[in-house]
């Protein structure tokens, strides 16, 4: 049983770690991120939050990042690093020195901001802000559904920035 714990309690840090841990399994750590979707051959989004004060950032994750429909479908095409730049809550030591660095490389002066990026570090797409408003009577799914719509039609025309 101890033998079983201490595994477990092993595989946990490993995967904290390794900057896997945050807004619903996505990446913390961009360096991570990167490598990842170099191995995958995949896109990179990255989003940039103020997750415990930004009202825009708030709704963009509570409408479309949290919902478990996005996080299935998102990681056919992308893999996800999400910055955090919290005001109440502290982040693990040194993250959010990591996070500022990414942040001035790609001169973010708005939260959200949702970059794509190529495997050879180009971003593709850049979006600022967030007001997605259904309409009314639209189902729950139709923002997710059109978020996704917008990161594939982005991936599928590659207009460099």
């Amino acid at each position: 049983m101890m033998k079983r714990l201490q595994s477990s309690i092993f595989a946990l840090v490993a995967l904290v770690a390794s900057g896997w841990a945050h807004a619903g399994d996505f990446f913390a750590d961009y360096e991570t991120a990167k490598k990842k979707a170099q191995e995958e051959n995949k896109a990179l989004l990255v989003k940039f939050t103020g997750s415990d004060w930004c009202p825009p950032c708030k709704k963009l994750d509570a409408g479309v990042f949290s919902k478990d429909t996005f996080k299935t479908a998102v990681e056919k095409d992308f893999v996800v690093a999400v910055l955090d730049f919290p005001r109440k809550k502290e982040l693990p030591a040194g993250q959010l020195e990591k996070n500022e660095a990414v942040r001035d490389e790609f001169g973010i002066r708005g939260y959200p901001t949702v970059l794509l990026i190529d495997q050879k570090g180009k971003v593709f797409k850049k979006m600022v802000g967030y007001g997605y408003s259904p309409e009314e009577g639209a189902d729950k799914e139709a923002e997710v559904n059109a978020y996704l719509e917008s990161l594939k039609a982005a991936l599928k025309s590659k207009s460099f920035l």
